[in-house]
């Protein structure tokens, strides 16, 4: 084993910690998981609880698995032929139970979903008791869909005698003739969201049964999520179902189309805001300064790389959610460059750095401090915390382990 300190890190979905034969875990000074869901054994918690371990996960079952495991992979279906008794069932992804599938599901040792759980509504609701998620009844009678889809695809798959479709996401219906074909089958649609134009809603909206609608303006051409460049691909008047992001050098793009509608958020430079409302209107809004930076996981500042931007005046509006760490040689004077702060995790500069970004804090939530003071807390150094996170945390020096799956088993 390499000297020093040894760290694991698991990033995952879910964390499946029964049995450690190996010793795996004794070779490490440090555990750290960050998981959605987490099963841990009475054994392992005690053994990582020993260690210190930090455990981040949205939900944590402390459960002894006697069982075997079986992972249900994406667009499982339990039904008649599932043969679950005496399993532990692990589903990644959303699934979908029969009525006839509703006994099997009773026999399982237990089951986690990481998704949804969609269920008959006249199912017996005994054989959920051993299920731990999310749990939605959907029609008996219907043809269960899962996800987003255009209308016209769920026509285009659409088998069987069943005269209702049940969406459990959203539909887009945006071709008059898919519209003119479900009514022509006298089919129903059941969806959470629609997205429909104007005139299409008013000749066909009561096909469609849904919790939310949205519609857009006859005329608009509509697309996702896009940057400000790209507004000069589509027609003059623009419906972004999503978010529109701009900088300072995407400005000469308004004068391209007419309008244009943001069913979302639209993040403008302050130079930008005049021109934008010129030419419409977004749902919400997020005005920053300059170049706008999104930090997620871990960046490091030297002084060498602000102080290209403080001598050229460039203001920068930071966004970090994750680690943020300044140089020792960074001085106030380069940090003159940063417009705003807004931080969702930890900052590190020392002493009159730290005072000079104090008053560009928009929003902290974490940490925000200097190295001395977060050793004196942790009882590590930054080069013990970040390492496994910078650049060369792979290097043939590092002394961490750093794992990023879907799912992590340790049986």
């Amino acid at each position: 084993m390499k000297n020093g300190k040894r760290k694991l890190s698991v990033t995952c979905g879910l964390a499946c910690l029964l049995k450690d034969r190996e010793g795996i875990l004794d070779n490490y000074d440090s555990v750290s998981i960050v998981c959605g869901r987490a099963i841990i054994s009475s054994e392992i918690n005690a053994k990582l609880s020993a260690m210190g371990a930090e455990i981040t996960s949205g939900g944590m079952h402390i459960q002894d698995i006697k069982g075997d495991i079986l992972q249900l992979d994406e667009g499982a279906v339990i039904d008649a032929d599932s043969g679950l008794n005496g399993f532990f069932v692990i589903a990644k992804n959303d699934l979908v139970v029969k009525k006839e599938g509703m006994k099997r599901l009773g026999e399982v040792d237990g089951l986690i979903a990481l998704g949804t759980i969609y269920y008959p509504d006249s199912a017996n609701l005994a054989a959920l008791a051993k299920v731990s998620g999310n749990k939605r009844p959907y029609p008996q009678e219907a043809q269960v869909v899962l996800g987003n889809h255009p209308l016209e695809s769920l026509l285009a798959n659409f088998r069987g005698d069943k005269a209702h479709i049940w969406v459990s996401g959203g539909v887009t219906a945006l071709d008059k003739k898919a519209l003119q074909d479900s009514r022509s089958r006298s089919l129903t649609i059941s969806c959470s969201h629609l997205l429909c134009y104007d005139n299409l809603n008013a000749e066909y909206g009561d096909l469609i049964t849904c919790t939310d609608r949205t519609l857009v303006p006859d005329g608009y051409e509509i697309t996702g999520e896009i940057n400000g460049p790209e507004l000069a691909l589509y027609g003059p008047r623009i419906y972004v179902n999503g978010n529109l992001s701009m900088e300072e050098k995407d400005i000469p793009s308004l004068e391209t189309i007419e309008s244009v509608i943001v069913n979302g958020k639209a993040s403008l430079p302050a130079a930008a805001v005049a021109a934008f409302r010129g030419k419409g209107k977004a749902k919400e809004y997020f005005i920053f300064e300059g170049r706008f930076i999104d930090i997620n996981g871990f960046e490091q500042f030297s002084h060498s790389q602000l102080e290209v931007s403080a001598k050229k005046a460039e203001k920068i509006t930071l966004h970090v959610n994750g680690d943020l760490v300044f140089d020792d040689d960074v001085t106030a004077e380069d940090v003159e460059c940063i417009a705003s702060l807004s931080y969702n995790g930890t900052v590190i500069a020392k002493g009159p750095v730290r005072a000079a970004l104090a008053s560009k804090v928009k929003t902290g939530n974490g940490f925000m401090g200097d190295p001395d003071k977060l050793k004196e807390m942790t009882g590590q150094s930054i080069q013990d915390l970040f390492s496994g996170r910078q650049s060369n945390g792979d290097s043939e020096d590092s002394h961490n382990t750093n794992i990023n799956l879907g799912t992590y088993i340790l049986a």
